[in-house]
């Protein structure tokens, strides 16, 4: 394993920082501002224009949307970040339905299920692993991907699974636990039927798939996920 410079830059978020926390913690590559002295830059972006020159090879992280387009750069990976699951309240890097259910449980003004859409959800941690094999790749080829779970999710499982957790976590900080709390309970699994185009991650799995063996296989439960979401937004 060949120890690499790495330039990382862009839109700050937390996804950003965890990126740059995994590389300094395994000290087998290093961090470099200067572009001079970095074999590969690491970019996250919002936007839909690049707001800093960019030397390749590189790996764009961008948010998803329906009309996003490529930025076309050669010896570049550019990774769609699709429903990474996380608080955001805007919106920008994750979808904001944990962030307003979590309000909803603590204001006991439960929302609207029907008007979410169906979510591919993919731990952010997933997102960090990716990432992390993505730097050990020899050579960066020119692709872009979208990067999200493979498991349909219908708003009304996730959030029945995440009031499990909510009312767990809020009857311990209360020290309030009761038998309801210490049940094991399998996660909601609805059969889903939906007309909605499935994510093409053929690309992503077949380039990795050399390195790790398995391909993109995100392997975070959701339960764990949100229950990190959960540790992030209420105070213990």
């Amino acid at each position: 394993m060949n120890s690499k410079s790495i330039r990382i830059i862009g839109t700050s978020n937390i996804l950003k920082k965890l990126v740059q926390n995994r590389i300094s913690e395994r000290m087998i590559h290093s961090i470099n501002d200067k572009d001079t002295q970095s074999n590969l830059t690491i970019c996250f972006q919002r936007g839909d224009v690049l707001e800093t020159k960019i030397s390749n090879p590189c790996i764009i992280i961008r948010p998803w949307n329906r009309k996003i387009t490529p930025f076309g750069i050669e010896n570049c990976i550019e990774l769609h970040l699709r429903d990474m699951l996380c608080i955001d309240q805007k919106g920008v890097w994750g979808p904001p339905d944990i962030f307003e259910w979590v309000t909803a449980l603590n204001s006991d003004v439960i929302n609207e299920l029907e008007k979410y859409p169906i979510r591919y959800w993919t731990s952010i941690k997933d997102v960090v692993s990716l990432i992390e094999t993505l730097i050990e790749l020899p050579e960066l080829p020119t692709l872009v991907t979208t990067v999200c779970g493979r498991r349909p999710w219908i708003a009304n499982d996730v959030f029945s699974e995440l009031r499990m957790l909510w009312r767990r976590v809020n009857n311990a900080k209360n020290n309030q636990i009761d038998c309801t709390d210490l049940e094991v309970k399998s996660l909601p699994l609805t059969n889903i039927k939906s007309n909605t185009e499935v994510p093409d991650l053929s690309k992503l799995h077949n380039l990795i798939k050399p390195i790790n063996e398995i391909g993109w296989t995100p392997n975070t439960p959701l339960r764990i996920s949100l229950m990190e979401c959960l540790e992030e937004i209420i105070d213990f």
